[in-house]
């Protein structure tokens, strides 16, 4: 019998003993409990996660050795010569972290950023925590300070997003007014993962705009450059929307061979314009480092999708 999976399973099963515990004890404090999450989100599965960042570093790679000036141009502004190595230049702060799209940031108790009391006590927000959906990749981006990849959300998902889709860049790429957070990791290992993709509505690439106007801020953090905060992306991107939507008929655009077009719009800004959708299964929660009993269920509930993923698994490779 192969042991691996069943230790993978023993050690889920531990922390969501753990966290109940703290849940428990948690529940004791009533100001505590008042507490919201530090955000709400849409969590990617994470057989879904690390099967697609695999797919994105593999894009990047493939595209940087198939155009010589996209590669002269990173290499450039990442002081890297070897692809190797630019792939190691965007990095994520909690590499085993499942990839996630932020739908509201709350901030930190008692600081609150406006409407997040009013958000977390809507009915349809309490009632869309734990449930599962699909996120649509549909593109992804680099700049030299951030790779990431857009996001189409689906009109149900809309309803839960309360981001600033025109918040451009601030001037140090580096702010983060994030409380550092107690990353909720699964353990990373080979996965034989069959992709799931859809092709590309054609209205969603019209002119080399997929996305615009309310919820195109949407996002996942795929690496940053040393010293930017995974915040910068969606900055990242809402400047690129701009450019998308300014009379760009002078701008270089590749063709790839493994389908899909490439796009320069100036100052070391590339968008990835692929001829498929990448769909991602994911759960809405809210998370937090507090130790108000909200921000524990949400991670309690991701800590026991992480297990019974882990089950899974485990049966998967006995059979």
């Amino acid at each position: 019998m192969n042991l691996f999976p069943l230790s993978l399973l023993l050690i889920s099963l531990a922390g969501c003993i753990v966290m109940s515990i703290s849940m428990v004890e948690a529940t004791k404090n009533s100001k505590a409990d008042s507490q919201l999450p530090l955000y709400y989100g849409w969590f990617v599965k994470p057989e879904y996660s690390s099967s697609f960042l695999s797919k994105s570093h593999k894009l990047l790679a493939d595209t940087l050795q198939e155009i010589p000036n996209f590669l002269k141009d990173v290499q450039n502004f990442t002081q890297k010569v070897y692809i190797s190595d630019i792939l190691l230049h965007y990095t994520r702060e909690n590499p085993e972290e499942v990839l996630h799209c932020t739908a509201m940031y709350n901030g930190v108790y008692p600081n609150y950023s406006p409407g997040a009391e009013e958000y977390s006590e809507k009915q349809l927000v309490k009632d869309s925590v734990n449930q599962v959906s699909t996120l649509h990749s549909i593109g992804w981006i680099l700049t030299p300070r951030t790779f990431g990849a857009r996001i189409k959300l689906t009109n149900d998902q809309l309803l839960l997003w309360n981001q600033n889709d025109t918040e451009g860049n601030p001037l140090q790429s580096a702010v983060n007014a994030k409380k550092p957070i107690s990353p909720v990791t699964y353990y990373q290992r080979s996965i034989t993962f069959k992709e799931n993709s859809t092709d590309q509505d054609p209205d969603v690439m019209g002119n080399f705009q997929p996305t615009s106007g309310y919820g195109s801020k949407a996002h996942l953090t795929l690496g940053c450059s040393p010293g930017v905060a995974a915040v910068t992306t969606g900055y990242d991107l809402v400047d690129l929307i701009r450019l998308e939507g300014t009379n760009s008929s002078e701008v270089k655009t590749y063709d790839l061979s493994n389908g899909g077009w490439l796009r320069n719009y100036g100052e070391g800004q590339w968008v990835f314009y692929p001829t498929k959708q990448f769909l991602l299964e994911s759960t809405f929660l809210g998370y937090g480092s507090g130790s108000g009993t909200r921000g524990l269920e949400a991670s309690f509930a991701l800590l026991c999708l992480l297990c019974s993923s882990a089950i899974i698994s485990m049966f998967k490779e006995l059979s």
